[in-house]
């Protein structure tokens, strides 16, 4: 796994929104029962997750764009690159990233792409803002997440139900004194382990039918345990860094049963690997950028070692270093959005 590095880049905010609406015990046992409920909630440590019932992605997105601007002086004519992941489209063409270009009245020289990327996309986000900063293409970039993840799951399978949320943020990635480095990997062998399928078939005006999310949690969590570890510590090891030197260890958040397990596994401190899903859920790419506007940092905190990883569909994953001591963290803002938790 050889590390790579991206210089000249700095962080310079993030931000997030999280839907009002919210899925509990409750609502879930009305569909499953109590018992089954119990026994998922303790394999998963996840009693609500967040809904955002009559939300759009794009909606969604948009909070968390407007809320990070509010938070941070730039001009949004600056603004010249935007880079939008998700899974849940409006829209199948054109992506996402166009509405929200025209929601944040962006200069029309603005690049503006979509990522198709799944839990691991933030970290390929970052890489792929950092990029075009890198390259010249680009100075100011607008890196956005987002994800209504309750439309794409059956309500049949609780497994899946209870585990997903819907979430959005934002980052802005500016030139600067830092570097992102990183290890990053991919087997599209595995690729059917956890997706959504397409089936393409014309009748009545419909092109294509898009399934709900099919997940091999076995598969799954094997992989995760497998790749997580090897990845943190082949970046560790090419930066020559302890985990004592760690500030933060950022991973996806799948559940609570997976991220103590590479906590357990990695052998460092609970408040080093922190666990955020209760009461949100598994959101996809918007989980790390989550977990770091969520986190109550403290006035001294030291934020210069962060090690953030991403794992899941593809299957993919990755292990990234960033500095995070300059960056603006905003807290979430919450969308109102109905709270009867369906979808």
């Amino acid at each position: 796994m050889p590390k790579r590095q991206i210089v000249g880049i700095d962080i310079s905010a993030i931000a997030s929104a999280l839907p009002s609406g919210i899925a509990d015990t409750g609502f879930f046992a009305q569909l499953y029962g109590e018992k089954e409920v119990a026994r998922v909630v303790r394999g998963t440590g996840i009693r609500s997750v967040r809904c955002a019932d009559g939300l759009t992605t794009t909606e969604l997105v948009h909070a968390a764009a407007e809320h990070l601007l509010a938070d941070y002086p730039i001009d949004r004519s600056a603004i010249d690159g935007l880079v939008v992941v998700t899974q849940t489209p409006d829209t199948w063409s054109p992506g996402t990233a166009f509405a929200i270009h025209h929601l944040l009245e962006l200069d029309e020289n603005c690049f503006v792409v979509d990522i198709n990327a799944g839990c691991s996309g933030y970290v390929n986000g970052l890489i792929q803002a950092a990029s075009l900063i890198a390259s010249g293409a680009c100075s100011n970039v607008l890196l956005c997440t987002g994800d209504v993840n309750t439309r794409l799951v059956d309500d049949r399978e609780h497994q899946v139900r209870m585990l997903f949320g819907d979430a959005a943020t934002a980052t802005l990635l500016r030139p600067g004194a830092k570097s992102l480095q990183f290890i990053y990997g991919a087997d599209g062998s595995g690729r059917g382990s956890l997706g959504v399928p397409l089936t393409y078939g014309k009748a009545d005006n419909v092109s294509a039918t898009v399934h709900s999310l099919k997940m091999d949690g076995a598969a799954v969590m094997s992989f995760a345990l497998h790749r997580v570890p090897q990845a943190i510590h082949a970046l560790l090891d090419e930066m020559g860094l302890a985990k004592d030197d760690v500030n933060l260890f950022a991973l996806h958040q799948p559940n609570e049963f997976i991220v103590n397990y590479l906590r357990n596994g990695l052998n460092v401190e609970k408040n080093i690997i922190p666990v955020d899903v209760d009461g949100i859920g598994n959101t996809n790419s918007s989980s790390i950028p989550l977990l770091l506007s969520r986190r109550d940092w403290g006035e001294k905190a030291n934020r210069r070692h962060i090690v953030l990883s991403g794992f899941g569909v593809g299957l993919s994953w990755n292990a990234l270093h960033l500095d995070l001591s300059e960056t603006k963290i905003v807290r979430p803002v919450v969308v109102n959005s109905d709270s009867s938790g369906g979808n």
